[in-house]
């Protein structure tokens, strides 16, 4: 009997697997990546390069900052992941980042998360709704940003590491709101292995400004966005390819009174306005 071939022994390998799903995916990612090896003609010195690498990621990735999730961005995995997981009928997903942390403190709808430092301020706010149009009551908004210069909590010691982010629950009519700054465009982490691809590959190193937001309820298929203004550099040429049409809005100047002299700020600020959409779970 004909030996098999060293991709079909290793794929037929997780055929026993508990988890059906599992021996399918490890089969599928042993098939791809063999085809790739051969394809390449992969050296030996490449992939013991490529093992560096790897580990290079895992002793740069702790509790504040994941070098695997900036790895997937940036080979457009994430965003692949985007498209073929998210449901039809709610809104765009997009790309989570590197800089997300469970931790985030839950704080009462419509807080200040802007406080007294720099940058302009900008109100935003909108509702959570089912593919109808219906309110879904209490949802839970994640929210997380970077700060006026640019860089998130992760990066910058002078940062409280709760600056700018929160949980939030939406009131019975799914509405939100919340005051923050105007974010602004960033580079990717490049002081570490992923950095280093990026630079010998000759590749763009920056992400426009943008929200970023996880929303939940109970039944529902949970979202994980982002909003970018629409007048942000990078928006065609984002380095972890996370901008969707439907989820770039528009920063308009405002002068609601009522909202001004809620949040004690001056008129004109910035408001967005955006109501994110759930799929039931099937």
């Amino acid at each position: 009997m004909p030996q098999p071939s060293v991709t079909e022994a290793a794929m037929r390998s997780f055929s026993q697997a508990s988890d059906p799903r599992l021996g399918q995916v490890m089969a599928l990612l042993v098939k791809h990546l063999h085809a790739f090896v051969a394809e390449s003609r992969l050296t030996k010195e490449e992939w013991l390069r490529g093992l560096e690498f790897l580990t290079q990621s895992a002793a740069i990735t702790d509790t504040e900052r994941n070098e695997f999730s900036l790895l997937s961005d940036i080979l457009g995995i994430s965003s692949m992941v985007d498209v073929v997981s998210q449901p039809e009928g709610g809104t765009a997903s997009s790309v989570l980042g590197p800089f997300h942390n469970h931790d985030s403190v839950l704080r009462p709808n419509g807080v200040d998360l802007s406080g007294d430092q720099p940058g302009q301020k900008t109100w935003l706010h909108g509702r959570v709704l089912d593919g109808q149009g219906r309110p879904i009551a209490h949802a839970e908004i994640d929210f997380w940003q970077n700060a006026d210069n640019g860089l998130y909590p992760a990066q910058d010691p002078a940062q409280d590491p709760q600056n700018l982010r929160c949980k939030i629950r939406c009131d019975a009519d799914g509405s939100y709101n919340l005051l923050t700054l105007r974010p602004h465009p960033y580079t990717v982490p490049t002081d570490g292995p992923v950095g280093a691809l990026l630079a010998a590959s000759g590749r763009n190193v920056w992400r426009p400004a943008h929200f970023h937001v996880i929303v939940s309820a109970p039944g529902y298929v949970g979202l994980v966005t982002e909003l970018f203004p629409a007048d942000s550099a990078y928006l065609d040429n984002d380095t972890v390819f996370g901008v969707r049409d439907g989820l770039i809005v528009p920063l308009q100047p405002s002068h609601n009174p009522k909202v001004a002299a809620r949040f004690g700020i001056p008129t004109p600020f910035l408001e967005v306005n955006f109501d994110f959409h759930l799929v039931p779970q099937a």
